[in-house]
């Protein structure tokens, strides 16, 4: 019988990116109303408050009677004490196995017919739910960043949607990888995903604080071999636009790989008070556009310090006497890049992809202004590759087109681009339809009109995994 070789591995933790090594492990155990005969083991299968992952939440901005906090956590020092009892009364012992499949290990505690096993390895500094293969694959971390309401939370629902199926290839599976599988936030994710793709519901926008990250596996099959692979998906909400929430709360950018950077249509220079309305139904389009008068643009403009034009929605617009400039502030592109810059710093910056998007870009399917681009109906196209990362022909004609639309209606591109390790440009719609505001109860919804076509939504993060291999070696 072969004997089993353990490997001493260390990898980042995905939550408080400090260093851990499999061999450090703990454990978050289920007890579900378990009860032993030995006093001991009762003890120590109690759940009680689990201090470092309460003091984690609570200093990325949870609220701590909002954090679930009460759990039973087996860490080395509690099992050492455990066996220490359990060896001087002749019971049968408590034990961490080490899992050569995942590099990991395993807990399980046995009293006569009383079992308990748990594959939930957690983080031995912050207590948090480590995911599946974490010792065996390596990890990329991508941050999805937006300005206010740029859409970031329905671009991640849209990717999770029918598991994961718009990202799926004739050689690439992709599959969740959560560490606990009865996660609350996780779970709620997932039905985030699937109320979108069964309903048309839109999940309600997150609040400013450090959420989990959605953990995937991936695994990319080339002719003679398999390359597997860990990604973590951080919503970056609103912590980086305001500079004073604190380093305490933003820190954990500098350990991304690369950025997915929403830019909202609302929020580009589309003059539209100049348009020659040659379409029948433009009038509609920027009604879904919630664009502004050029004279309300103008009393917006007034409370800026700044030069460049602004389009805010309607909605801002009536917040004008009541909000300061820092709200308007926010809802702007430029902050959020400005923002990553002043985070990272230079040398960080270089180190890093980003992946500049328009978000809902069905929303300008039917702008004259953006039709007059020659080749702009490529945006548009709905078509999802079945082999390969993306569509590498097409995807070079859209950055012609993009990279015109962006220098005229967002900024000059050269300015702010320059200093990354790699940048491209994209278009993508995670709904590819209208939504309208519905009132269920006493709950306000917003609901997709027509049924869900997303836009290619999944290619910036495939062009991130994409430029993340070929670094290492693994693609040509």
């Amino acid at each position: 019988m072969q004997e089993t070789k353990i490997r001493n591995i260390k990898r980042k933790c995905p939550y408080c990116f400090r260093e851990v090594s499999n061999s450090q492990v703990g454990f978050l155990l289920k007890t579900e109303g378990a009860r032993f005969q030995s006093p001991a083991l009762n003890e120590f299968a109690a759940v009680r408050p689990d201090l470092p992952y309460i003091y984690f939440w609570n200093a990325m901005g949870v609220p701590e009677d909002r954090i679930d906090g009460r759990r039973c956590i087996i860490d080395n020092q509690a099992l050492t004490v455990l066996n220490q009892e359990l060896s001087s009364s002749g019971a049968d012992l408590a034990r961490k196995q080490y899992d050569e499949a995942s590099c990991g290990y395993t807990f399980l505690v046995e009293e006569g017919a009383v079992t308990l096993f748990s594959n939930t390895m957690v983080c031995p500094y912050c207590h948090n739910e480590l995911p599946q293969n974490f010792f065996r694959y390596e990890m990329l971390m991508v941050g999805l960043a937006g300005s206010v309401a740029s859409g970031k939370t329905v671009y991640l629902c849209s990717l999770m949607m029918n598991d994961y199926d718009v990202m799926q290839r004739d050689n690439l599976t992709v599959r969740s990888a959560a560490g606990n599988p009865s996660d609350p936030e996780r779970l709620e994710m997932e039905k985030n995903a699937d109320r979108l793709f069964v309903d048309g519901i839109c999940p309600a926008g997150t609040s400013k604080i450090f959420r989990k990250p959605v953990f995937m596996e991936l695994n990319y099959r080339l002719p003679d071999s398999s390359i597997f692979l860990l990604v973590a998906v951080y919503d970056v909400a609103g912590e980086l636009i305001r500079e004073s929430t604190g380093m305490g709360r933003t820190g954990f950018v500098r350990h991304m790989d690369g950025f997915i950077c929403l830019v909202d249509p609302a929020q580009m220079h589309l003059n539209h008070a100049l348009f020659s309305r040659q379409m029948p139904d433009e009038d509609q389009v920027l009604r879904r556009l919630h664009l502004m008068t050029l004279e309300e643009q103008m009393s917006i403009q007034r409370l800026s310090n700044e030069n460049e034009k602004q389009v805010f929605g309607g909605s801002d617009y009536l917040l004008e006497q009541t909000s300061r400039d820092e709200f308007f502030y926010e809802r702007k592109i430029d902050t959020v890049l400005d923002a990553l810059r002043s985070t990272l710093g230079e040398k960080l910056l270089s180190e890093k992809y980003i992946a500049l998007t328009i978000g809902k870009s069905d929303l300008l399917e039917g702008l004259g202004e953006i039709l007059e681009y020659k080749g702009s109906s490529l945006l548009f196209e709905r078509g999802q590759v079945a082999c390969g990362f993306m569509d590498m022909d097409r995807h070079f004609l859209r950055q012609q087109v993009l990279r015109k639309i962006f220098d005229q209606k967002v900024f000059r591109l050269q300015r702010k681009l320059n200093d990354y390790k790699a940048a491209s440009l994209f278009a993508v719609s995670a709904l590819g339809c209208e939504t309208e505001e519905q009132t269920s109860g006493d709950q306000q919804l917003i609901r997709a009109v027509g049924k869900v076509r997303p836009i290619r939504v999944e290619e910036p993060f495939m062009w991130i995994l994409m430029k993340y291999m070929q670094e290492r070696g693994w693609l040509q």
